[in-house]
């Protein structure tokens, strides 16, 4: 997808507008939609970025699915430890199975990476006490330092319908914005899709991932200050 003028024109003429709504975003805690038909590998590559830098102070948690690499996500250089980097495997219980037993979520353990297969109730659960142990660990997260990408929207469509995941996104969004963090979800698909509309509203900021010849870009569209930042090129 190519850039198109009028694009162009909103990155020039509202440049500081817009760096400064990303800066309220990193303070204030935020939640970011990334959308686009795109190869998962784009979107590894975008959600690697918004992890953080290997030299930033982050606290990191990333909801995949059972294949998801932790690899292509995380700098070698970053931490991997309990006190700064979790992951959570999630496997939906299917439809018409037995309900799971439900895991005490006080219980961590000593690997940064646990498997957890339940209802979607249980998957919020887990993520709320990593979050909370991280708050403590931290002796109260600054603004940005709690990072968490989420990939589960599609398995969770899959066995529940919208409704019920917009208020689990709701509850989610609002409990990393209490802590001043920063989630991005993945979400499959055009911006204009159906289901995108309809979530977009839970989200500060939308993230459009495209492929314009050989170059993979991005255009970030800024919903509390509605602004767009025209498409940019997406780096390594």
């Amino acid at each position: 997808m190519a850039s198109g003028g009028n694009t162009e024109t909103t990155i020039t003429d509202k440049k500081s507008e817009f760096q400064l709504g990303l800066e309220a975003l990193k303070q204030r805690g935020s939640a970011l939609l990334v959308v686009g038909s795109v190869p998962t590998e784009l979107y590894a590559r975008a959600s690697k970025q918004m992890l953080g830098a290997p030299d930033e102070s982050r606290r990191r948690l990333l909801v995949l699915n059972s294949t998801t690499s932790v690899e292509n996500r995380l700098d070698p250089s970053i931490e991997r430890s309990t006190e700064c980097t979790r992951t959570i495997r999630y496997t939906a219980l299917a439809r018409g199975a037995a309900a799971a037993t439900p895991q005490e979520p006080s219980l961590i353990s000593d690997s940064c990476e646990r498997h957890v297969t339940g209802e979607m109730g249980q998957l919020g659960a887990e993520i709320t006490t990593d979050i909370t142990e991280f708050d403590r660990l931290a002796n109260g997260l600054d603004p940005a330092e709690l990072r968490v990408a989420f990939d589960c929207l599609p398995t969770l469509l899959e066995e529940y319908d919208k409704e019920h995941v917009f208020r689990f996104l709701h509850v989610l969004t609002t409990h990393v914005r209490s802590r001043q963090g920063m989630i991005h979800v993945w979400s499959p698909g055009e911006r204009d899709d159906v289901v995108n509309r309809t979530l977009e509203p839970l989200f500060d900021a939308v993230v459009e991932l495209t492929v314009d010849g050989t170059e993979a870009k991005q255009r970030w569209h800024l919903n509390t200050v509605d602004v767009s930042s025209g498409w940019f090129v997406l780096e390594p």
